[in-house]
């Protein structure tokens, strides 16, 4: 174990040890970064952590690119070398966690991210005058509750100061519904700056994206004319694997039963399970796993139908109005838990909590009943997703260059 892992070990045993350690980082960074010059035309994008080239962050990458207005462009990712041939020659990666990262910060303009910098902020790094902060998030009109509202992430003293320093410092919160808005003022802090722009990375579903399905089919190995059902489930804080047990063969049967058509499995785990979707997914020759796959969004743009059980990608895989059905075993253990912000079966989404259920549902699915209940569940939230959102993002940087 290196200095600063037995540092932080130390730390965990003493009581505050860990703000004690934030506040040796912080003062570190002010040493050695509060004079950087900030670079006007520099912007820094994470992603996860440093996951890859994907969610709202690529679209508004991608048209700054197009608009060619000689934007020094950085990502923040978790291995540069591996995932270089992910990303345009444009941007420059830089490796989390190092010291590298966050000189990008603070010699930056902007900082655009899809999750909170908690762990940058716990790290000693602090935003400057001169520096603007824009959140897409990466949810949607998601049903569970977040962070303020979840009473296991308040319960840490020490995320729960950095998670209010960064709602403190974040200048534009990028909304997709008045649903969001709520959202965002009801489970963060100091909420200011909301712009209903729609989400960058649902653009997607307003253009055509056959070269994407043709791009994913292509890249995962599925034949030309086979469907695809995408699994994508959420985490369970326990860990626990009894709500991963969908029985894929009979649910790939009544799909092809229903469709008359050939289907296959694609399946991808929250990034917090990633290691361990072998354990989850069985292994059969029409189940695909795309974990590693860079960008979520192709995915569920290449998707025919799509199952999970409380994960927001199924509000955005919505605006395409393939079937989407929601699996959830322990639904009423994990709203217990968790909480939900409004009632699931109030989705346009068929509810089932056992393999029966679920294929009954997929059985008696409504096409026509489903894009109605996806128009009244839109227009519910206050939907403002029309596929423009990546260019009003790009404009709002804009207003701070030119």
């Amino acid at each position: 174990m290196d200095i600063k892992s037995t540092l932080v070990e130390i730390a965990k045993k003493i009581p505050g040890g860990l703000s004690l350690m934030c506040a040796i980082n912080a003062r570190k960074f002010a040493s050695e970064f509060s004079n950087v010059k900030i670079e006007p035309k520099k912007i820094v994008f994470s992603n996860y952590l440093g996951k890859g080239f994907g969610c709202n962050c690529r679209p508004v990458t991608e048209e700054l690119i197009r608009r060619n207005k000689g934007y020094d462009i950085v990502w923040i990712v978790t291995d540069p070398e591996k995932q270089k041939d992910d990303f345009p020659p444009q941007v420059r990666l830089v490796k989390y966690g190092t010291k590298e990262q966050m000189f990008e910060y603070a010699s930056a303009a902007f900082w655009v991210s899809n999750y909170h910098l908690v762990d940058l902020l716990g790290h000693g790094l602090r935003k400057k005058s001169g520096q603007y902060y824009i959140q897409m998030w990466h949810g949607s009109f998601g049903i569970k509750k977040i962070e303020k509202q979840v009473e296991g992430l308040t319960a840490d003293k020490v995320w729960l100061k950095y998670s209010k320093m960064n709602s403190e410092i974040t200048d534009y919160w990028i909304s997709n519904s008045k649903f969001e808005n709520n959202v965002y003022i009801r489970s963060f802090w100091d909420v200011r700056g909301i712009k209903e722009f729609g989400h960058p990375r649902n653009d997607i579903f307003f253009k055509p994206h056959s070269q994407i399905k043709a791009k994913v089919k292509n890249k995962l190995g599925i034949p030309e004319n086979v469907n695809i059902l995408f699994y994508v489930p959420t985490f369970r804080a326990d860990f626990s694997s009894d709500c991963y047990n969908i029985n894929f063969e009979i649910v790939k049967r009544t799909l092809e039963e229903k469709t008359r058509s050939k289907w296959c499995v694609v399946t991808r785990m929250h990034p917090k399970l990633a290691e361990m979707d072998e354990v989850f997914i069985p292994k059969a020759d029409y189940i695909y796993d795309a974990t590693d796959y860079g960008d979520i969004q192709e995915l569920l743009a290449a998707a025919d139908a799509a199952i999970t059980d409380y994960s927001s990608a199924i509000f955005d895989f919505m605006l395409s109005s393939n079937p989407g059905f929601i699996y959830a075993p322990d639904l009423d253990e994990y709203n217990t838990e968790r909480g939900f912000y409004y009632d699931i079966h109030k989705t346009p989404f068929p509810v089932a909590k056992n393999n029966s259920e679920l294929c009954e549902n997929i059985a008696k699915f409504d096409y026509s009943d489903y894009r109605e209940k996806i128009y009244s569940f839109l227009e519910r939230q206050g939907s403002f997703e029309d596929g423009n959102a990546t260019k009003r993002v790009v404009d709002l940087i804009e207003e701070h260059t030119f």
